[in-house]
């Protein structure tokens, strides 16, 4: 059997073992390495989550569609489905108006990057997202169901959502979610 470089280094490193230029490095691992992404950044003009990490800022509806802003905005950090911890999965990423919206649905939500038909999962990660319950992280993030997206609920003004022409997202069927900044 042949491993690929990338296998035989994954391989090693679960062992405790990991090959740094041909040397042989012991490590003590005490926890399982998280593979959470940071980059992520709240809107205050749509009040939602989105991926600052593209050239393109997405397509935000309190915007007109225009770009996202990340003023005032934390480096939030989302954990993978894989990763250990507890929260719930099924969250995915939207390239198309680059904000992250739950795919547990038959319902795809409002994109306004997309004339407010369907999200698209193409490329996404499946993430996780905790509970407030947990502790350690930013509570108060909301899921609407009326766009599917992730929005933060600690302001009077309850964003702009694509669901809802532009008027404020609702949370009446959400829990209370929390993010973790870097």
């Amino acid at each position: 059997m042949t491993l690929s470089r990338r296998d035989a280094i994954r391989r090693i490193g679960g062992t405790g073992l990991a090959v740094v230029t041909g040397s042989v490095l012991a490590l003590s691992l005490e926890s399982p390495a998280l593979a959470a992404q940071s980059n992520w950044r709240w809107c205050h003009l749509c009040e939602g989550l989105w991926f600052n990490g593209h050239t393109f800022k997405g397509a935000c509806a309190g915007n007109g569609g225009g770009s996202h802003h990340s003023d005032g905005s934390g480096n939030y950090s989302l954990l993978f489905a894989a990763d250990a911890g507890t929260g719930q999965t099924n969250w995915r990423y939207c390239h198309l108006c680059e904000g992250l919206w739950f795919n547990g649905h038959m319902f795809k939500g409002a994109c306004p990057g997309n004339g407010n038909l369907s999200h698209h999962s193409d490329g996404s990660g499946d993430y996780k997202i905790e509970s407030a319950s947990v502790g350690g992280g930013q509570s108060n993030w909301r899921y609407c169901h009326l766009c599917e997206g992730m929005w933060f609920n600690g302001h009077a003004f309850k964003g702009a959502c694509p669901g809802n022409g532009g008027g404020s997202h609702q949370s009446d069927e959400s829990g209370n979610y929390q993010l973790r900044q870097v």
